[in-house]
């Protein structure tokens, strides 16, 4: 892989935002990757922030998503129920095999469905408290 720079300011600069956020900004911060680098970066940097505890993803199918229809959710995202506890290689294989193959650019429409199919990703602030956008 390539190497990576301004690790540290991608990740304050989508602190708390949801996954396109990070997304964004590895390309933000890494104008010259390629559209390929540009994903592998982002499921490596995933890796990474999971094996350090800087972020979780919501457990797939967890009821803890607030809408019109489900005013009430059964867990929060503070349940251990509703995070994902797979371990970090597993749940980047998964997301990495829901990627739209056919993509090749970051503005496809394909990847905005696939960013907002998948699990939400929970941010560990440096106490332990959570943040979800």
């Amino acid at each position: 892989m390539r190497h990576i720079e301004h690790i540290d300011e991608i990740v304050r600069d989508s602190f708390g935002l949801w996954i396109t956020g990070l997304f964004s900004a590895i390309s933000a911060w890494n104008p010259t990757l390629s559209f390929e680098e540009h994903k592998t970066v982002f499921f490596w940097l995933i890796e990474q922030l999971l094996r350090t505890g800087k972020i979780k993803f919501i457990a797939p199918g967890a009821d803890c998503y607030t809408s019109p229809g489900n005013p009430h959710p059964r867990f929060t995202i503070h349940d251990d129920e509703a995070q994902w506890h797979e371990p970090p290689e597993a749940i980047v294989r998964q997301l990495r095999a829901q990627w739209p193959q056919h993509a090749h650019n970051e503005n496809d429409l394909d990847l905005v469905t696939y960013f907002y199919s998948i699990p939400g990703v929970i941010w560990v602030e440096d106490d332990g408290t959570l943040v979800a956008s």
